[in-house]
């Protein structure tokens, strides 16, 4: 581009300068070829000119080409390989939620993109039995069968059995509902937490205040400065069977 308007400038300087020297001259009469007939065939050479056709550098093509690419968001990145795990749901004791919903929730969590599939952990609801057994549990029931591991006042994980605590399930806790957290959210969070056990994680710690969570922060008792949050950050992303 810069050579195309190299040469315009060098035949436009021609010009001008054949014009101031034919301006020195004295017109004669009828003169045709003066200086006003020179300004009149400027338009005409002018359109003679033809820039010389630049190419875009390789480099430069390369990188529209790159920014022209859609971006994929991290959140939404599969892993290479899955794990398909089976599952059944129990109710234990005095249970007033309606176990078919509760079923529905669950699964609407452990087949959401944020959560445990982002790690390759798939989840399959079979009739009874399977890899593990969720279980809505009346809250006494959690102390009467696994106590001291398990208390009325949490959800609990004992063997197969992820089991989430009614009372929780029905009003979460006072640690999260002072922080702003809703029901939904707190019921993805357990169902997370309680399974993130059974795949093999253990408890962790808030990072740093002001930050979301660890999944497996115990988010019920004590959010530590943490923001609640109800899925497996990037660094919790590892199946553990």
């Amino acid at each position: 581009m810069k050579q195309g308007i190299l040469l315009v400038s060098v035949i436009v300087g021609a010009l001008v300068l054949g014009m101031v020297s034919i301006s020195g001259a004295k017109p004669q009469p009828g003169d045709t070829k003066g200086a006003m007939g020179e300004l009149r065939l400027l338009p005409e050479v002018l359109s003679e000119v033809k820039a010389p056709t630049i190419n875009q550098p390789q480099w430069l093509i390369d990188k529209q080409a790159a920014a022209a690419r859609p971006v994929q968001s991290q959140s939404a990145t599969q892993p290479a390989s899955t794990k398909t795990f089976t599952y059944s749901i129990q109710a234990w004791g005095k249970v007033a939620v309606d176990k078919g919903e509760f079923g529905r929730q669950a699964a609407a969590t452990l087949s959401d993109n944020r959560g445990w599939l982002r790690a390759g952990a798939r989840f399959s609801e079979v009739a009874s039995g399977g890899d593990f057994i969720l279980v809505i549990s009346e809250a006494s029931e959690l102390a009467r069968r696994y106590a001291p591991g398990c208390s009325a006042e949490y959800s609990c994980r004992v063997g197969p059995y992820v089991i989430i605590n009614q009372d929780r399930w029905v009003g979460a806790t006072p640690s999260w509902n002072n922080a702003g957290g809703n029901l939904r959210d707190y019921r993805h969070m357990v169902i997370n937490h309680e399974i993130g056990h059974w795949l093999g994680h253990g408890h962790a710690g808030c990072s740093s205040p002001g930050q979301p969570a660890p999944v497996m922060l115990q988010q019920s008792i004590d959010l530590q400065g943490c923001d609640f949050n109800p899925w497996p950050l990037q660094n919790e992303l590892w199946v553990g069977r």
